[in-house]
């Protein structure tokens, strides 16, 4: 099996997950049996909360971009569709960031149309017409070649993926990228190539985190997540049949005859009330349910902690110290701004191939934000008071009033941030304005 198969799977709870390809048999259980279990087996999906626990606070706010250029006009039009099918950029990056901690690595492909020169030469028919580079997202799994040189840059690469898919089979073309062209091998429509003369290869690395400069195709971070999610997709397999086989209780009766007793919520059953035996029942043991039970629990805390998630679920065993579970989230908080610096840099490389398409110039910045943590609101007033109360100089109050407007207003204008900022330091200046001057009395006594 492809080793990238177990990752997808595991995230969209689709193959194996769906169709009990994952489950193990057990030696002594039948094909029958174990075909009836596979039908009633169902995923409990924590990979994809935990991918996306990883992925969302980085786009929860849209980062600061700020480009300025003769053709900025272009840029702006790429930016709301980055993929010739309406995809804004912030949506297309959360999107590629995802499959990057899917697959420990996504790849962004800058292309463009062969005739983009041919079909218009103003800007406002390049826009018209949407004749602009594109861009797209390969997963690591259908890559072909991907080779770097001694500094870790790509220098060709290549990827397989279906071209049409027919009723008895699928067609395939592979395309290729060099450091100064392009071919696409399709099994349907033969082979086409191309140059270029943008200087690089049109293909951008998002890694899920800091990696060696040679490494092209890292080992996924969370493939032992995966191998957990399969434990506990048979576990749960397992307990179910656990509860359907031996929780209902057995009645117990006494006689020499069970074959004529029919036994049933829809009938009654008699007996001697002078008998030393009464009807009673009995239940199998509940060991091997809890012990399934407490697996799965475990393997659970043990997939958030691989992930330095553990301070999100709470159990009544977890003892650490507030200043403990305040160091976890700093690690987190580290992992997210490491991999928010990684899209950041990928965005800009985008940009970057868009004006060598292009052939123009442009200045283009941005910034993820790189503070995760999360804010007391209460806490943050309260010490914005306890703060003000010490008598603190007037310039201390303005850098007060930016830090809780930040906590308590974090959507927040740029324009209202500043009125409000502007507001206090002028009513500052007019209090020290309006202040009676000091009298000092230098004269003596007779």
């Amino acid at each position: 099996m492809n080793k990238y198969q177990l990752l997808k799977d595991a995230y969209y709870g689709s193959g194996g997950f769906d169709d009990g390809g994952y489950l193990h048999k057990h030696k002594r259980e039948t094909g029958e049996a174990f075909n009836a279990r596979k039908k009633q087996a169902f995923y409990l999906n924590y990979f994809a909360p935990i991918i996306n626990a990883l992925v969302d606070p980085i786009f929860k706010k849209a980062p600061l971009r700020d480009y300025e250029g003769i053709q900025a006009a272009l840029l702006d039009e790429f930016l709301r569709d980055v993929d010739g099918s309406g995809t804004n950029i912030d949506v297309f990056m959360k999107k590629a960031a995802i499959q990057a901690k899917v697959f420990g690595v996504s790849f962004i492909v800058v292309d463009n149309y062969s005739n983009a020169n041919e079909v218009a030469l103003s800007v406002k028919g390049l826009k018209d017409e949407r004749v602009l580079p594109y861009a797209y997202i390969v997963s690591p799994d259908i890559v072909e070649d991907c080779t770097i040189d001694k500094n870790g840059k790509l220098i060709s690469f290549a990827f397989k993926e279906p071209s049409i898919i027919k009723k008895d089979k699928i067609l395939f073309r592979t395309t290729t990228f060099t450091l100064d062209g392009w071919e696409i091998n399709d099994e349907e429509a033969g082979v086409s190539s191309g140059t270029y003369t943008i200087g690089k290869i049109p293909v951008i690395p998002l890694f899920s985190r800091l990696l060696e400069q040679r490494t092209a195709l890292p080992t996924p971070e969370f493939t032992s997540l995966a191998g957990m999610a399969q434990e506990i997709y048979n576990s749960c397999s397992e307990l179910k049949e656990v509860l359907r086989n031996q929780t209902f209780p057995v009645l117990t009766i006494p006689s020499l005859d069970v074959n004529d007793i029919v036994i049933g919520t829809n009938n009654a059953l008699g007996y001697d009330g002078n008998g030393m035996h009464v009807p009673s029942f009995i239940a199998p043991p509940s060991d091997p349910a809890n012990i399934h039970m407490t697996h799965i629990a475990n393997i659970i805390q043990d997939m958030y902690r691989t992930a330095n998630l553990s301070f999100i679920i709470s159990t009544s065993t977890n003892t650490s110290s507030g200043i403990a579970r305040q160091w976890e989230f700093e690690r987190t908080n580290q992992q997210l701004a490491s991999f928010a610096t990684q899209c950041a840099k990928a965005e800009r490389d985008i940009i970057d191939l868009f004006c060598r398409w292009q052939g123009i110039e442009l200045e283009y910045s941005v910034s993820y934000d790189n503070d995760f943590g999360i804010v007391d609101v209460t806490e943050k007033i309260a010490q914005s008071q306890a703060i003000l109360d010490l008598n603190i100089t007037d310039e201390l109050k303005v850098d007060v009033l930016k830090r809780l407007l930040a906590a308590v207003f974090p959507d927040i204008t740029t324009e209202r941030f500043d009125e409000l900022v502007e507001s206090v330091e002028n009513s500052q200046s007019d209090i020290a304005y309006n202040e009676p001057p000091i009298v000092i009395n230098n004269s003596g006594s007779d």
